[in-house]
């Protein structure tokens, strides 16, 4: 009777031992299923409701909402000066110093550099003295003549020597003035082509300079479009890497159509106050043809295009509602909506993708209800648990610490077959698909939290993600997946065959 005993106690402990292996290996995962099911059998309230409201997928909500929005010609140009000039050296000259550097705002007229004069001024003195002598000449032949001393012939060439040399002199002043170079108009100076000491010849370019307000956009506008485009119209310019907007106004356009575009010339002048802009920058330009105010609109973000049209989930007391809506004109990150949505109506601008209609969310940040239920649930104590000894379910053979004093199985209630392995309890296989479709409904991160546990299942999602980087972002088939490691896992473990 003792060796049977013996015997009996023995198969007991194995039985006990094996199943502890189990929870270490599958991480807990089958500790919750059996919580889970104990809770169908009248455990403690709120787990059920849990599991349900742990499905339901975080996603952030807007309300729909009026406001004005334009209808616009949107095209890209790049920014032009009014005027954009090269500055020339009018004489020849050594560089004798630079006045003004780029960037330099300079006035009409202002110096800008200085050429070497030494040799003009001789050339000025010479042509003086010259004229001088010339003009003397002239005036003695003025008397001659009126005291009839002196022929017309004679006087008339004294004149004209005179009048020649007065306008070599004119001249020499004229070169000594160009030895100063200076601004055409007022201006910015744009570049410096020039050092002192360089020698320059008459229209060599010295300097460039831009008259930058206003600036210009020669926009080149459909010819089907062009009777919505008129003097004065609003335009709206924003600049590539900022996000301020700028206002300029349709300036003039251009009388003819050309045959190889077939668009027309539009000029559009903005005045740039601040002194942000800079010709050259590559621009949008959104021409304002008609405003649209006091019109629903919504974030683009938050449409979802198939090939029926455009949709958009509503946000329904936990529930995804998916809506069928026309759009109207875009402008920016906002379009109009001419039907579907209503005002008031809550719209899910983040996490729609992959979304279907009645499918269970919840606003991102927020608790969802069941948790608060769960909560109250756990502070029942060990009788909320089933009322096994040390807080574990009934039916769970005590806990693990027990007694060896404790009764021990028969093989039949310990699950051991003849050959002494361990199979799986008769009411666990008959709840598998139920367990199952618990751990569906679970929150994929508290899935992955248990199951991870185990490092086979976590080496084998980490292999799936690495061949197949769409199983990353397929919720659903992340659930099926992980499920189907566990149930491969317990029927190792078992000797039975996958669930």
């Amino acid at each position: 009777m003792f060796k049977r005993f013996g015997m009996r106690k023995l198969a007991s402990w194995s039985v006990a031992l094996a199943m502890a292996g189990t929870f270490a290996c599958g991480g807990g995962e089958e500790e919750a299923e059996d919580n889970a099911a104990q809770n169908q059998r009248g455990g403690r309230p709120g787990m059920g409701a849990m599991a349900r409201t742990g499905a339901s997928i975080p996603v952030e909500v807007k309300t729909v909402g009026r406001g004005n929005i334009a209808a616009t010609l949107l095209t890209y140009t790049s920014l032009e000066a009014e005027r954009h000039v090269d500055v020339v050296s009018r004489t020849q000259g050594l560089v004798k110093t630079i006045l003004v550097e780029e960037g330099d705002r300079v006035e009409e007229g202002q110096p800008l550099a200085q050429l070497d004069t030494d040799a003009l001024e001789l050339t000025l003195q010479e042509r003086e003295v010259n004229m001088n002598s010339l003009e003397s000449n002239y005036n003695r032949s003025q008397e001659l003549l009126e005291q009839e001393l002196l022929s017309s012939q004679e006087f008339e060439q004294t004149k004209f020597q005179y009048e020649a040399a007065r306008t070599q002199y004119e001249s020499a002043q004229l070169q000594l003035a160009y030895a100063t170079v200076r601004s055409p108009f007022a201006g910015i100076i744009t570049e410096r082509l020039i050092e002192v000491g360089n020698l320059v010849n008459a229209n060599d370019v010295v300097f460039r300079t831009a008259d930058l307000d206003p600036l210009l956009a020669r926009i080149y506008v459909p010819e089907k479009d062009i009777g919505q485009v008129r003097a004065g119209q609003s335009v709206r310019i924003n600049v590539e890497g900022s996000d301020q907007t700028h206002t300029g106004r349709v300036a003039r356009i251009s009388p003819i159509v050309d045959p190889q575009s077939g668009t027309v010339k539009v000029t559009v002048e903005i005045r740039d106050r601040r002194g942000t802009l800079r010709p050259g920058m590559f621009t949008t330009v959104n021409l304002v043809i008609a405003i649209n105010e006091n019109v629903l609109q919504i974030e683009k973000k938050a449409l979802v295009a198939e090939a029926e049209g455009s949709y958009a989930f509503l946000f329904q007391d936990g529930t995804a509602e998916k809506r069928l809506i026309e759009l109207g004109i875009a402008e920016g990150d906002y379009v109009e909506v001419l039907s579907g949505l209503s005002d008031g109506d809550s719209i899910i601008t983040v996490g729609q993708e992959g979304l279907r209609n009645g499918a269970p969310v919840r606003i991102a940040g927020q608790s969802p209800p069941a948790a608060e239920g769960m909560a109250g649930g756990m502070g029942g104590g060990a009788e909320g648990m089933g009322g096994g000894p040390g807080g574990r379910p009934a039916g769970m053979g005590g806990s693990r610490g027990g007694s060896a004093d404790a009764p021990a199985a028969s093989p039949a209630a310990s699950g051991e077959s003849r050959e002494g392995s361990v199979q799986r309890p008769a009411a666990q296989e008959g709840n598998a698909g139920a367990r199952g479709n618990r751990m569906m409904a679970m929150d994929l991160e508290q899935m992955k939290e248990r199951m991870f546990q185990n490092p086979q299942i976590k080496a084998a999602y980490d292999k799936q993600v690495e061949e197949d980087p769409a199983f990353a972002r397929d919720e659903e088939r992340q659930r099926t997946f992980l499920i189907q490691q566990m149930r491969q896992m317990r029927a190792q473990r078992g000797g039975g065959q996958p669930q």
